[in-house]
């Protein structure tokens, strides 16, 4: 049975997993100054060791990179030229092809305006080695995983606003695994294969392999594809200079993660999302996990996210649609749906064009429907990224087929982890997620409880609410919601903004919820909305819709 990804979320159960008893912050307060002590030099030990962690070849990827534009696309060439400046990429590695402006473009079209020039052009430059052809999926044996060319010179090929990312289908109505529809990117991976096939897909050799692109035998004659666009040209340039500030100041913030409590033939896409929230948890990445059927409701605060992962509807809605809401500079954001990309240069549309224009520096989806285990796996593509890979080499890495239906939205050679996750403290929010990720990572090997003592103490020290709240995140993580929303009515008791005080109260009403306390989240949420002081904070509606789901 095919796994489709179109439909939106059927009524389901919601979770009601129960934490017993509540653990207030205090009882996390115990004297341990060898904890505090010890702490700043730990994380200059582990800054040390999260560096000689990372893969050990470095690879100068924008010394292997060309970049392709359309000249008939208004800003198409001078997006290329600002990339290129921008990444040091040769001016000979620019390329302009002649193409249908339109988002989609006939098979014909693409092998005679894209793929043929393409070719031709590595052949000249002396772009290829010759290697053994990949095999169709499934494949017959497991040998001979090579494409016929092997880039020697070129390893990755950034498509940028302009050209089509759509290929469309040919044959009516054809068999599972048949369909000869495609991504222009994921067919370019592909590009050195003398006679591709149109229909269905190829196994992908460089799936889920761990050593980075370059050093692999498993990519060879493989092209890592990323593309530039998004609804228009400062989007784009956005994207590119967000990618450059993270790669020098570090990414640090918080993990979201949105369930859709699905089982059965979609079990796996659940397990791909809570695989990735227990590699940011070993990481020291701050996660919230949204565990209800629904959407993230509208208006729900998510400061500070950096990473976003979650499915299961077809347009953009709920929190990310919040017309406040905003990424943090560099972040990198998915959301799995069958058509998530079938639109990209809207703002309103499907998923990867609103996820960028609300400020993430990458995204990716599916330009026509794929099927589930056929696209990227999310819990591959964290694993990967936090191993130090660029995000085309973590992408790629993490979607078991090529010549299919995906495309990388963003730079491919973003590399927001390539330094190592406490490479730098920062200052101010950015300082107190260094610290928190510090401690987590020092003290891995012990339970949950000195932890979270741990960083309690370290809030205490530093008078921070929000050290406290992270600490909280860590106890929801763990389904401990009734000490997650003590900790919460803690970090909310020493703070004085109002934006914190509403969101620390808001977030403590929903671990209530999870806890079966209603009666309180109740109290709390109306008390929230009797109060003048915050009736002109943004997150406001999201108490009002979680008090009316609690029957308030």
């Amino acid at each position: 049975m095919r796994k489709e990804i179109r439909m939106t979320k059927p009524e389901t159960p919601r979770d009601h997993s129960h934490a017993r008893g509540v653990l207030r912050a205090s009882s996390f307060i115990r004297h341990s100054p060898f904890v505090i002590r010890h702490f700043f030099i730990a994380l200059l030990v582990l800054s040390v060791a999260l560096r000689a962690q990372l893969p050990a070849e470095e690879w100068n990827a924008a010394a292997e990179t060309a970049v392709v534009f359309n000249p008939d696309f208004p800003g198409s060439a001078e997006l290329a030229e600002y990339y290129a400046e921008k990444r040091g990429i040769p001016k000979d590695r620019l390329i302009g092809l002649r193409c249908p402006q339109e988002d989609s473009m006939s098979r014909a079209e693409f092998d005679m305006l894209l793929r043929q020039p393409l070719l031709q052009m590595f052949k000249t430059k002396g772009w290829w080695i010759a290697e053994p052809p990949l095999p169709e999926l499934p494949p017959a044996k497991a040998g001979a995983l090579t494409p016929v060319n092997q880039p020697a010179r070129v390893r990755v090929l950034v498509l940028m606003r302009g050209l089509p990312f759509q290929i469309r289908r040919v044959a009516e109505k054809p068999k599972p695994s048949e369909e000869d529809e495609a991504s222009v990117d994921s067919e370019l991976t592909v590009l050195g294969l003398n006679q591709p096939p149109h229909k269905g897909g190829l196994r992908n050799p460089y799936f889920d392999q761990p050593t980075r692109f370059p050093q692999s035998r498993q990519s060879s004659g493989m092209l890592l594809v990323g593309r530039l666009d998004g609804p228009d040209d400062e989007t784009v340039r956005r994207m590119i200079d967000d990618a450059l500030h993270a790669e020098q100041h570090g990414l640090r913030g918080r993990a979201v993660i949105d369930l859709a409590l699905k089982n059965g033939a979609y079990q796996e896409g659940e397990d791909w999302l809570k695989r990735s929230a227990e590699t940011y948890q070993r990481a020291g990445i701050p996660v919230f996990i949204d565990r209800s059927e629904p959407l993230l409701r509208e208006a729900w605060p998510l400061p500070d996210t950096i990473l976003y992962f979650g499915w299961y509807t077809d347009r953009v809605s709920g929190a990310l649609a919040t017309p406040g809401f905003r990424f943090k500079r560099g972040a990198i954001a998915c959301h799995l749906h069958s058509f998530s990309a079938s639109v990209i240069r809207s703002s309103g549309q499907a998923w990867v064009g609103p996820l960028l224009a609300h400020g993430a520096a990458v995204a990716f989806g599916n330009v026509h429907e794929p099927y589930l285990s056929l696209t990227v796996h999310f819990d591959v593509f964290n694993k990967r990224l936090l191993e130090g890979f660029t995000v085309g080499e973590a992408a790629w890495n993490a979607t078991p087929a090529l010549s299919w239906m995906n495309v990388v939205l963003g730079d491919p050679l973003y590399r927001p982890f390539g330094q190592g996750l406490g490479a730098r403290l920062g200052e101010g929010a950015d300082r107190e997620y260094a610290l928190y990720q510090g401690m987590v990572q020092r003290m891995a090997g012990d339970s949950g409880a000195p932890v979270k003592t741990a960083l309690v103490e370290l809030a205490a020290k530093r008078k921070s609410a929000h050290l406290i709240e992270l600490t909280a995140l860590l106890s929801a993580l763990q389904q401990k919601h009734a000490e997650a929303g003590g900790l919460l009515e803690h970090a909310a008791s020493i703070t004085r903004d109002v934006a914190e005080i509403l969101r620390l109260r808001l977030y403590r009403a929903e671990m209530l919820r999870r806890a079966g306390e209603t009666d309180t989240a109740r109290r709390i949420l109306g008390d929230l909305l009797k109060d003048d002081v915050f009736k002109n904070q943004h997150a406001l509606p999201a108490a009002e819709s979680l008090l009316k789901e609690l029957g308030g």
